[in-house]
């Protein structure tokens, strides 16, 4: 009888292996930050920042990091901004908007990895005034999570706008930016690329 259950074990082992490798390998993710050094349409290989070369596809949309004015800030855009408390009040760090809705099920908001002092804010632009060196603007959380009112001054240290890019965009020794992930197939892809355009280097914010 013991000689059938360890036996039993090893195989259960066995059967298991594959299945466990083959989940790794589906969650398996590539933070890619470097310069392209080859396309062939959707196919994007780049140097990495740690000199490695990774070859990905970009299997979504396409932009560029394009600098704006608080003034460029429209209702309707989608928003994605970064706050921190500092002496009782609300301070917004970081600023991009984009002209296209997120998918359903994107989280509304998420403590930053990197700086639990930090939250996230995803949702859209309702509301947008002037006040004095800088805007109020009012938005609605993803999923009708609740609207947020924050004011943002002239000094945030990221203020950018997610422009809509094709392929024609990704051009050798242009810097590309990509969070990609490794399929059962084996080969890397990313549903959101960010590449350099008219000298605008991708945006490199807190995560």
């Amino acid at each position: 009888m013991r000689s059938i259950m360890l036996f039993s074990g090893l195989v259960a082992g066995l059967l298991c292996a594959p299945l466990v490798s083959t989940i790794e390998a589906q969650e398996e993710t590539v933070r890619v930050y470097g310069p392209i050094q080859n396309v062939e349409g959707a196919t994007i290989t780049a140097r990495n920042a740690d000199g490695t070369m990774v070859t990905f596809e970009a299997t979504g949309r396409i932009v560029s990091n394009q600098p704006i004015e608080l003034n460029d800030i429209m209702v309707g855009h989608s928003v994605a901004l970064d706050t921190t408390m500092r002496d009782g009040q609300t301070i917004v760090t970081h600023v991009h908007t984009q002209p296209w809705i997120r998918a359903p099920g994107t989280f509304a908001t998420r403590v930053l990895n990197s700086d639990s002092t930090v939250t996230r804010h995803l949702g859209r632009i309702t509301a947008v005034e002037p006040i004095e060196n800088g805007i109020r603007m009012q938005f609605m959380h993803e999923g009708n999570q609740g609207e947020m009112e924050v004011d943002v001054l002239g000094t945030v240290p990221i203020l950018y706008h997610n422009r809509v890019e094709t392929e024609a965009a990704l051009k050798v020794n242009m810097l590309v930016m990509a969070n990609t992930t490794r399929g059962t197939d084996g080969k890397l892809s990313s549903g959101f690329v960010t590449v350099e355009v008219d000298g605008v280097k991708p945006v490199q914010t807190p995560n």
